[in-house]
């Protein structure tokens, strides 16, 4: 399983100097890239993919340790100005993507230039163009305060031990900053999708949701304002109702088309699509906290819900 932990530097503090001080504790180093996330369209029906600054920790074996991104949920009450930090955009998403995934080096990548290297063509007025003079992608301005913004990204955990241990490091690392708890954070678990391919499981797992939502609250306690959280849609509920006998692609291409979406307690695309980014369910309804103690508890109030549903 991973976790995304939701934090909020100090105005003297980003997710960069995060990153820094967690690679020291650890005796490694970072590694600076992109995050890509959507923010509507564009004139004409283009997406608009931003590309904001990450920085990821390795630790002295090369393992990556944890990804710190921005996250657009997060912005909230944080001021809009001076737009001073930059972060870059294009309208095409498999360029965004390509971006996130390669466009990592030794330095920040404040600049075009970490990504003209992906494709060179050349650099003008802060715009990316492919070797014909296309633009490729440009560079916006942003409000500092954003750069604060600290979602930590855990690599795949490997049992209880090693989760102690990380969400330790992490909060230690984050109190000793100064950090603080975004007013509509919320803790993520993402577990392995493949105990929930199959029709009975993941049908027991959203008629369990849907009919006992209000005791899984009481249980995990959710942050209030959390923001992209609900219920399954109906449409969704009534075809986990529907009783027929049919193989799990099918099952999971009706759930689909019923509206199931990641705005929900519990993301199941991961577990239903094809070829998903993230093979896993995510638990999204679960508290952040700067205490590790609160971070374990909560994770082992998900997983009971979790193993009691499928045994049910």
């Amino acid at each position: 399983m991973g976790l995304e932990l939701e934090l909020l530097a100090p105005p003297s503090q980003s997710r960069v100097t995060f990153a820094r001080a967690l690679a020291r504790r650890v005796k490694g180093r970072v590694e600076y890239g992109f995050k890509y996330w959507s923010e509507g369209t564009l004139a004409g029906g283009r997406p608009l993919c931003r590309l904001s600054l990450a920085a990821r920790v390795l630790e002295r074996d090369g393992r990556v340790l944890a990804t710190l991104v921005d996250d657009n949920t997060l912005h909230g009450g944080l001021p809009a100005a001076p737009r001073a930090r930059t972060l870059h955009a294009t309208d095409d998403l498999r360029l965004a993507l390509l971006v996130e995934r390669l466009g990592w080096g030794a330095t920040a990548a404040r600049r075009p230039e970490p990504v003209k290297a992906l494709f060179g063509g050349f650099v003008e007025a802060g715009t990316l163009h492919d070797a014909f003079g296309h633009p490729l992608v440009v560079t916006m301005e942003e409000p500092v305060a954003h750069h604060r913004v600290c979602e930590v990204v855990t690599r795949p955990l490997e049992g209880p031990g090693e989760r102690e241990a990380i969400v330790g490091l992490v909060l230690e690392v984050a109190d000793a900053l100064g950090c603080t708890v975004p007013p509509t954070a919320a803790l993520h678990a993402h577990y392995d999708a493949a105990p929930w391919r199959s029709v009975r499981a993941l049908r027991r797992l959203i008629l369990t949701h849907a009919t006992q939502r209000e005791q899984w609250w009481r249980a995990l306690s959710p942050n209030p304002r959390c923001l992209k959280l609900g219920p399954f849609p109906p449409a969704v509920v009534r075809v986990a109702r529907a009783r027929r006998r049919v193989p799990f692609r099918t099952f999971a291409a009706a759930l689909s088309l019923a509206g199931v979406s990641k705005a929900c307690d519990l993301n199941v695309l991961g577990v239903i699509e094809p070829h998903p980014r993230q093979p896993t369910l995510e638990v999204r309804c679960l508290p952040m906290s700067l205490d590790p103690v609160a971070v374990l508890r909560s994770l082992g109030a998900a997983e009971a819900l979790l193993t009691a549903c499928r045994r049910w």
